[in-house]
């Protein structure tokens, strides 16, 4: 049968799309493939439309899923049903609390995006309200002795850039990072004092938004 995507989930791939427009898209989803587990909103409701989106995380890429899933879940879009990220859930029906997610996906790779109300074999709407998702978030600077997901997110953007080997990946800024991050900052013609603050994450974001109109 013929089917759509809602438009709210719409808006937020648009957004993402937007704000990262190299992202890694491989665990990104929609309608629902052969032997998907059921009842899911994967699959077009009665309507004819699915009310699920599934998108990668790509830290490097500027798509930091995990984390824009916590800000989803601390703003809620109006149609947002629930959402799972690295085996939790939050969801309307549990005032948007995290909770342990059971399910056989632990949605590592990517977190989940429903919306509508009802049931998961038939979801009603809302779910094509047009309102912007608070997706945004500022990345934090980046500097020797830090850790995180983003760091090992920045790690592997100096890989590509031939800067780190893919062992030092670690998440870890230490000071064979601080010194690839000292030479890419020189290539991209910011101030080159180690520390990956608005302008150097600016000029990333630039460099990655031209590679991928690069193709």
């Amino acid at each position: 049968m013929a089917w759509r995507l809602a438009t709210s989930l719409v808006v937020l791939r648009d957004q993402l799309d937007t704000m990262a427009p190299g992202r890694n898209k491989a665990s990104d989803g929609s309608i629902a493939g052969p032997g998907h587990p059921q009842p899911t909103r994967h699959l077009p409701n009665g309507a004819g439309v699915v009310c699920a989106l599934d998108v990668t995380d790509d830290p490097a890429g500027g798509c930091a899923i995990h984390s824009i899933a916590e800000r989803v879940r601390l703003f809620p879009h109006p149609n947002l049903a629930y959402v799972i990220s690295n085996s939790r859930i939050a969801s309307r029906n549990t005032a948007w609390e995290w909770h342990r997610y059971n399910g056989p996906n632990p949605h590592d790779r990517h977190a989940h995006f429903a919306v509508g109300v009802g049931p998961d074999s038939d979801a009603r709407p809302p779910y094509d309200d047009s309102t912007g998702w608070n997706v945004t978030i500022t990345p934090r600077t980046l500097k020797r002795g830090m850790s995180g997901d983003d760091v090992s997110g920045l790690q592997k953007i100096l890989v590509g850039a031939g800067l780190l080997a893919p062992a030092d990946v670690d998440g870890v800024f230490g000071p064979k990072t601080e010194a690839a991050v000292k030479t890419f900052q020189q290539q991209l013609g910011v101030e080159a004092d180690g520390i990956v603050g608005p302008a150097t994450h600016g000029a990333i974001g630039r460099l990655l938004e031209w590679l991928a109109a690069m193709g």
